[in-house]
């Protein structure tokens, strides 16, 4: 399994995980960051019209991962690969690991068929 914690030496503070997982549910890449990061990482999304189940629908409306504290699937990882490549460079090293970590794990998901799933603790 591969494993990125940006959030370690930040316990206490919001956390997200990102899982890509097998459709048998076996984690094979897990992202740990600061919750502000990854809201940093998708304000830099290029605005637009979002679907129900996208990433950005969540994100604005404050769904999906944010609801519950479960891990909340994304249906649409094509859509969120997609709007992480239009993401110029980031100037915050830890954001810009954080994004190139996602954009590996989108492209995982979408060749091997696998599942992605974004948790809020």
């Amino acid at each position: 399994m591969k494993n990125i914690d940006l959030y370690k030496g930040y316990e206490g503070y919001g956390e997200i995980v990102v899982e890509e997982k097998t459709l048998d549910g076996i984690v094979l890449f897990e992202l740990r960051m600061l919750h502000f990061r990854f809201d940093e990482i998708l304000s830099n999304i290029p605005l637009g019209e979002y679907h129900p189940e996208s990433v950005m629908f969540s994100y604005f409306y404050l769904e999906g991962w944010h609801e519950d504290h479960q891990p909340w699937e994304c249906k649409r990882i094509p859509e969120f690969y997609d709007q992480l490549k239009a993401i110029a460079p980031l100037s915050n090293v830890e954001e810009q690991t954080g994004l190139e970590a996602l954009i590996e794990m989108s492209c995982s998901a979408i060749e091997k068929g696998n599942k992605l799933f974004i948790t809020q603790d």
